[in-house]
């Protein structure tokens, strides 16, 4: 029984359980909240985040940068597909018109074109980069409007 319970403790010790975390950065200057996402991110945990964060960015009417270079998607393409109408539908609409960057590292950035597609043939205004600059490019497109109108 020793023997088991040894073995036991030593592959739990290499389980690595990579808990999704984030924090977020409010930049008045480009009118925007960066979000950094680390670790492994499933639909249930980013749901709650987007609820959060898109409630900073609708009260201060800025837009968003979700970073996910350092983040591994566990995420499906059908939940991506029904994202709106599986996690959006008791909060304020408004928030899909958020001008939207995702960040993307090589292993996610299929992923994340996927999002793009999807989430903008719903009305969204999402858009998928490898960096940080070429998301501010674009966003400030929306500079000269209010965002929820």
């Amino acid at each position: 029984m020793h023997f088991y319970r040894k073995v036991f403790q030593i592959l739990i010790s290499r389980l690595k359980i990579n808990k999704m975390e984030y924090s977020y950065i409010i930049n008045d200057v480009h009118r925007t909240v960066l979000v950094t996402v680390i670790g492994e991110l499933y639909a249930n945990d980013f749901a709650k985040l987007n609820i959060d964060v898109c409630s900073v960015a609708q009260e201060l009417n800025y837009k968003l940068i979700f970073d996910f270079t350092n983040a591994v998607v566990r995420i499906g393409l059908g939940e991506v597909y029904f994202w709106f109408s599986d996690h959006l539908g008791q909060f304020n609409t408004p928030s899909i018109r958020i001008p939207t960057a995702h960040i993307a590292n090589d292993l996610n950035e299929s992923f994340f074109r996927f999002v793009e597609v999807a989430w903008t043939n719903r009305g969204s205004r999402t858009k998928m980069f490898k960096e940080v600059e070429r998301a501010l490019e674009w966003l400030n497109q929306f500079d000269r409007e209010r965002v929820f109108l």
